[in-house]
C-alpha cells in the first residue's frame, strides 16, 4: 500500500535512520498516523536499496503477533526475524501492548544491530516512565 509522505515528519527523523544508537519514538494523538509514517520510513529504506529481510515490522494489534504480551515472547520473535549479520531496522507498533517492553528494547539497541522505531498508546509513550526505562536513549 502506498502512504502519503509527510514530508515535515519525515525530513525530522531522516537523519536518524541509520542510529543505532537511539531508539525513535513516533508519538501522536490516536488516529493521527503513526503507523502510516512507520510504513513510510520502511518503504523509504526498501527505496534505499535495504533488502525486506532487514526490516522487520511488527504490529502488535494485528494477527500473527496480537498474542505478544510477554518480554520474553517480544524477544524471541526479535530474534526469529533478525538477519545474522548487518543493521536490521526494526519496527514495533503498539509496543505498550508487551508489559516491561522496555527492558527488550533496549537490550536490542545495546547489541548495535538494530535501528529501532517504535508507537504506542500516548498516555504511557508520553509517561515519565517510558523516560526513566529507556534511559535517555531515545529521541521523541
Amino acid at each position: 500500500m502506498k502512504y502519503y509522505r509527510r514530508e515535515n515528519y519525515l525530513r525530522k527523523v531522516r537523519g536518524f535512520y541509520e542510529d543505532t544508537g537511539l531508539i525513535k519514538v513516533i508519538t501522536g494523538v490516536r488516529r493521527c498516523g503513526k503507523s502510516c509514517l512507520m510504513e513510510t520510513i520502511a518503504d523509504e529504506l526498501r527505496e534505499r536499496g535495504i533488502d525486506d529481510a532487514h526490516i522487520v515490522y511488527l504490529d502488535l494489534d494485528r494477527r500473527p503477533y496480537k498474542n505478544i504480551k510477554t518480554p520474553d515472547r517480544l524477544e524471541s520473535l526479535i530474534d526469529e526475524k533478525t538477519p545474522s549479520s548487518g543493521t536490521t531496522y526494526l519496527f514495533i507498533d503498539e509496543i505498550q501492548n508487551v508489559k516491561g517492553f522496555e527492558e527488550v528494547v533496549n537490550a536490542f539497541r545495546i547489541e548495535g544491530r538494530h535501528s529501532i522505531f517504535i508507537t504506542g498508546s500516548n498516555s504511557y509513550l508520553l509517561s515519565g516512565e517510558l523516560v526513566t526505562k529507556l534511559t535517555g536513549r531515545y529521541i521523541e
